[in-house]
């Protein structure tokens, strides 16, 4: 049966959180005609964002927190939806430059609004139930768990 320390642990709660806010962030993504996981989004906003400069999936891997195998599978996906292309980074050909393509500009551009308003309601739903003081409580003390983690 289930260990009960386990199942209330709080790295254990956490996780299940996690996998509760990516199902529901992914069913409401296909629900918008976007045949894209949360995180494969994650992985386009962060090109766009800092599209003025080479970002690789090093450091992919380092600010969205995931591991090399996951990064690779994430980055081989969208190379076959024709939303990023790679390349050597010019800096230092053993690794990857992660590149928007045309197609994967449009998306972000075309979408970005209908992606940002999911993930407010999604976030919206997650604290709906906490008065506003323990919202900001919660945002101080993820944030200090991150960075303890980190």
């Amino acid at each position: 049966m289930t260990d009960q320390f386990f199942v209330n642990s709080l790295a254990q709660q956490l996780k299940m959180l996690n996998i509760m806010i990516e199902k529901e962030m992914n069913h409401d993504l296909r629900a918008l005609g976007i045949n894209l996981t949360g995180t494969q989004v994650a992985v386009l906003m962060q090109l766009h964002q800092n599209s003025e400069q080479t970002i690789t999936q090093k450091q992919i891997e380092v600010a969205l927190k995931l591991s090399h195998p996951t990064t690779r599978g994430i980055v081989k996906r969208l190379v076959a939806t024709g939303l990023i292309t790679t390349t050597p980074a010019p800096q230092d050909q053993r690794q990857v430059a992660l590149l928007l393509t045309p197609a994967g500009s449009w998306f972000l551009t075309e979408k970005a609004a209908a992606i940002q308003q999911q993930v407010n309601q999604t976030e919206q739903k997650l604290v709906s139930k906490l008065s506003a003081a323990d919202q900001a409580t919660l945002k101080r003390l993820l944030a200090t768990l991150l960075t303890t983690m980190d």
